[in-house]
């Protein structure tokens, strides 16, 4: 099924985002830090991993219409933030106090606080969005 012919277009977006941010997390996570931390702290890989299948899944039942797709964008979109918020506020807070908390978030790397910053404002700027559209398209199936 082809989302550019009718559907509603806030909706179209929240599906591209997604497929868009499924895959940052997926191969930013993979490429940060590499297969081979899942043996040091694999609570944070299965996060960004589970956000990623939360995301794809919300994607696809959107591009499907089903009538389950805004429910699946909003819980998708709930999760990312809230996954999003705490490595981002920690990391800017260590980085404004100057102390470093973990060893593979350098207090010093203003970089990674301002992509987790940017990756958190789009998560919940499109979940803020999936909470407004809601099911606003008539066009969903079951």
């Amino acid at each position: 099924m082809n989302l550019s012919a009718g559907g509603n277009k806030g909706m179209r977006t929240l599906c591209f985002m997604a497929f868009f941010m499924a895959a940052v997390f997926v191969l930013g996570e993979t490429s940060r830090r590499g297969l081979d931390y899942f043996s040091v702290n694999a609570t944070t890989m299965i996060e960004d991993y589970l956000c990623a299948i939360l995301l794809l899944l919300a994607g696809f039942l959107t591009w499907r219409r089903h009538r389950l797709a805004p429910t699946m964008m909003l819980a998708a979109w709930a999760y990312a933030t809230g996954g999003m918020l705490v490595p981002f506020a920690a990391h800017l807070e260590a980085s404004l106090r100057g102390i470093t908390f973990r060893a593979d978030h350098p207090h010093e790397d203003v970089g990674s606080v301002v992509l987790k910053g940017v990756i958190w404002l789009i998560c919940l700027v499109c979940f803020l969005a999936s909470l407004r559209l809601g099911d606003s398209d008539p066009t969903l199936r079951s």
